[in-house]
């Protein structure tokens, strides 16, 4: 081992020679006991980080193999603006909207630094542990993130170190206990539980969209676009991001009106014919709205009043208003009874009125883009049983025919 003073300087330094490389650096104590397990550490990192770059083995921060991540996730998915948003919370960043004097679209979105908990930009993949995920887990539900969004965002953690494995990125030395049956509370994921489906009945379907009419003024398409979306999903059952980013050429507006639901989640598509209201709405939207998209992204021009952005994107995932008007008209009081109301409540509404009047879950699953009746199966419940009747008929007729 080898520590020193330096004449003009306090606190000791270590250096050693390894493989012919020289390395050199303060060790931070005036303690000679405590520098040489300095020194002693920084020989062991040096031989593993040698090691590593003799078999190939890169070290990076995972916040570097996230945004790698999302360059390549962008050639196969087409909801790449939720990943970047679910990447900006698991490091802590929020996107704020900052007016400025004189911008075309009254201001811009910018990033905010550590405006929530989040994991370190600087942390090599090699050095996330269990503790880690645990604090996230922790902070999540202190800010009240529900199981199932934490969930996702430990499964966002599974994705990002499985791309950093691929790439043949240094991986943590211990195993991360993701959903450990016999270790749960050391797990980084919450216990599954089972899913409450809950939908809207029509008295609480027309108290919502009832409330967004009465909000909507002509000079602001913020109210507008959160009726008529929430009324295209309600009668279409498709998943928030197909609806939101919705092309034009998608939709056929000669005789009855159709969408091409291009299914961001399974890969799928299909041609699905819309209700008469929807119609009206998508053929009033198709003059009132320019660019490619059905739902284009908007921008403040005033305080309260949104309009489009001279960009030509969707609108993304900005569901603000739309939970706004759920929690004002109370359909989340008795949540934790029924379960809570969220735009993807929609999606189980519609699901559930096809089961209702007697839809197979095979044809509700090919209309809502399931890859399998398996991921229908929470609807069964819902449909009409009439095998017991059939059977009370067959044994009628037996016992007449006697």
């Amino acid at each position: 081992m080898s520590i020193y003073k330096r004449p003009d300087g306090a606190g000791y330094w270590y250096e050693f020679v390894l493989k012919g490389k020289r390395f050199r650096g303060a060790t931070g104590t005036d303690n000679p006991s405590e520098a040489r397990q300095i020194e002693a550490q920084k020989r062991l990192e040096a031989a593993e980080a040698m090691r590593r770059d003799a078999l190939g083995v890169k070290r990076l921060t995972l916040y570097v193999v996230a945004q790698m991540w999302l360059t390549e996730t962008q050639k196969v998915l087409s909801d790449t603006r939720n990943n970047a948003s679910r990447v900006r919370k698991l490091f802590g960043t929020e996107l704020v909207w900052t007016k400025i004097k004189g911008h075309p679209d009254g201001g811009e979105w910018t990033p905010r630094e550590n405006a929530r908990y989040g994991l370190s930009k600087t942390m090599m993949v090699d050095e996330l542990t269990q503790a880690d995920l645990l604090s996230l887990k922790r902070e999540r539900l202190t800010e009240g993130n529900s199981p199932s969004t934490i969930n996702r965002e430990m499964a966002l953690v599974q994705s990002l170190l499985g791309f950093a494995e691929a790439m043949g990125v240094s991986m943590p030395a211990r195993a991360i206990i993701w959903d450990a049956k016999r270790n749960r509370a050391a797990s980084a994921k919450m216990p599954k539980t089972p899913p409450k489906t809950r939908w809207l009945t029509l008295a609480e379907e027309e108290k919502l969209l009832g409330y967004m009419r009465e909000r909507v003024r002509p000079e602001d398409v913020a109210w507008i676009d959160a009726l008529e979306l929430s009324t295209l999903l309600l009668d279409t059952g498709a998943r928030y991001s197909e609806i939101a980013g919705m092309r034009w050429d998608q939709v056929s507006l000669e005789g009855d009106v159709m969408i091409d639901l291009q299914r961001s989640k399974t890969r799928n598509r299909s041609w699905l014919k819309v209700t008469k209201r929807a119609a009206a709405i998508l053929r009033r939207r198709k003059p009132a709205t320019p660019g490619t998209y059905v739902f284009p992204a908007q921008v403040a021009v005033a305080r309260g009043t949104m309009a489009y952005s001279r960009e030509d994107e969707p609108r993304g995932h900005a569901t603000k208003k739309i939970q706004q008007a759920i929690e004002d008209c109370g359909l989340n009081e008795n949540a934790a009874k029924v379960g809570r109301v969220t735009p993807h409540t929609f999606r189980d509404t519609y699901a559930s009125r096809l089961a209702q009047a007697g839809i197979s879950l095979a044809e509700i699953a090919n209309i809502l883009g399931h890859s399998s009746t398996q991921m229908t199966e929470k609807y069964a419940h819902l449909c009409p049983d009439r095998a017991g009747e059939k059977a009370a008929d067959v044994l009628d007729r037996l016992m007449h025919a006697e």
